[in-house]
């Protein structure tokens, strides 16, 4: 007789447990990238809500929304003034002098393939800069993308969301 063959209880619990194992595993070494920073004080919040930068400087902030990935840090740089990560529904915001600026995103475990995004922005005194960040998950591998938003929508994504204090930063940056 031929045809399929079932494996014996004792194998099937044995490969089962066997991959539960493995993806728990997986699980907490994708988590164990988050070096997310602390929560910012209720006045650096309340003043960051405002969207109001302080009179010569423009702000940026970078919001990360989204379900995919959402307990993965994604981490933030822009280069030359600050970094840190963020999880799902927080954000961090830096108060930078007038010129031109390079905003990054990258998931804290990029694995084989890198999942960067950048955006490049011109920023003047009195500019406010909101950025979205997201995770987009794909077939093969997962990405982070960037959106600028504006207005209600900007301010609505600031407010709703958890404000993270930098991890790395320059002597300027709020």
């Amino acid at each position: 007789m031929t045809g399929a063959q079932s494996l014996s209880g004792g194998a099937a619990v044995a490969i089962f447990g066997g991959l539960f194992v493995a993806a728990i595993a997986f699980v907490i070494w994708s988590l164990s990238g988050n070096r997310v920073g602390k929560t910012a004080s209720p006045a650096l919040i309340a003043d960051a809500r405002t969207l109001r930068p302080v009179a010569g400087s423009a702000r940026i902030y970078v919001v990360r929304r989204g379900f995919m990935g959402g307990m993965a840090g994604m981490k933030i740089d822009i280069h030359g003034v600050a970094s840190g990560q963020i999880r799902m529904n927080q954000f961090v915001m830096a108060e930078v002098p007038p010129g031109t600026y390079t905003v990054e995103t990258a998931m804290a475990r990029n694995g084989i393939k890198p999942s960067n995004s950048q955006t490049t922005l011109s920023v003047q005194g009195g500019d406010v800069v909101v950025i979205l960040a997201m995770l987009k998950v794909q077939s093969l591998r997962s990405t982070t993308t960037q959106e600028r938003i504006v207005g209600t929508e900007a301010q609505t994504a600031v407010a709703t969301t958890k404000m993270i204090e930098w991890t790395n930063r320059s002597a300027s940056v709020a």
